[in-house]
């Protein structure tokens, strides 16, 4: 019990760390309105070994996060020999959840690949060109809603597990969540929407 408790802790400071990261990713993203300050900051962020120290750090929280869910997940199908039989909730089946953080990944790792193969020179003109096309905005909106509905249930869970069940802390947690998700969404709507 004390290393499924240890998991647990491992697996949200991990998921802490990538919300962190998220929140900070976000904000930089919406000085894409201002050209000078976008470029600016990816010059710099991209110049240096800055870029490859948090891509280090990420790539080993999400390993740490992933490893730690695979852990949880295993112990928890083993202890429960019967299903549950009514849910006090909507429930979502375990095998669409299975698909979604599977699609969650790949839509991280293609984020990543795509970013680091933008000529580091001109990041602005790079992320214009990316999100002229429909596909890769639908694309990058269904990884935003699969990445938001994670985090609302981890978040959920984490203060569920503080003794935080109130209704004021879960909108909280939701309209937190849709911040985010409109912070990020913003740029490639308004590239597609608006842009020439």
């Amino acid at each position: 019990m004390k290393l499924l408790q240890l998991q647990k802790r491992t697996m949200a400071l991990a998921g802490m760390l990538m919300a962190l990261y998220l929140i900070i990713h976000m904000l930089t993203n919406l000085s894409f309105f201002s050209e000078s300050r976008f470029s600016a900051f990816y010059h710099w962020y991209n110049s240096g070994l800055v870029r490859w120290l948090v891509l280090a750090t990420i790539a080993a929280s999400l390993f740490i996060h992933i490893k730690a869910a695979i852990r949880i997940r295993t112990v928890n199908a083993k202890a429960r020999t019967v299903a549950y039989k009514k849910h006090d909730k909507f429930h979502v089946p375990a095998i669409l959840v299975t698909i979604s953080i599977i699609f969650l990944f790949g839509f991280i790792a293609v984020h990543v690949f795509q970013t680091l193969s933008f000529d580091a020179a001109d990041v602005y003109r790079e992320l214009i060109q990316q999100f002229q096309s429909p596909w890769m905005v639908l694309f990058y909106l269904a990884g935003l809603f699969v990445l938001m509905m994670h985090l609302h249930h981890s978040l959920a869970n984490v203060l569920q597990t503080l003794g935080k069940t109130s209704v004021t802390c879960n909108g909280l947690v939701l309209a937190s969540c849709l911040l985010l998700a409109a912070g990020f969404a913003v740029v490639p709507l308004y590239i597609y929407c608006v842009m020439p």
